[in-house]
């Protein structure tokens, strides 16, 4: 699948993040990591093309990046509600966190 939802390897995994923007206040927690973006299972929902700031601890490290709002999911329950977002800024220390969390996974 040439998707970006799925490139490269993904973990499943329970880290609460703090973030947001301009007038945006997000909380939640990253449930899905890859190299190219997150799950964020929030209550919290903003509009599609949005860009928000990201902060949370892996781990391996503390995590502070910029990215995109792609996807939105609605579902029945918590577990299932919250945003797919894309790494538009992702500093290297950052992308050291994600890339040794995920090879310890």
């Amino acid at each position: 699948m040439s998707d970006i939802r799925r490139q490269g390897k993904r973990i499943s995994l329970s880290v609460r993040f703090s973030g947001g923007g301009a007038a945006t206040n997000l909380d939640g927690r990253v449930t899905d990591l890859s190299q190219v973006g997150l799950f964020l299972a929030t209550k919290h929902f903003i509009p599609l093309g949005k860009q928000v700031h990201l902060e949370f601890d892996l781990p391996a490290g503390h995590v502070e990046a910029m990215g995109e709002v792609r996807w939105i999911a609605r579902g029945a329950n918590v577990a299932e509600q919250g945003l797919g977002i894309r790494f538009l800024r992702l500093s290297s220390e950052a992308a050291r966190a994600i890339d040794l969390t995920i090879d310890a996974a």
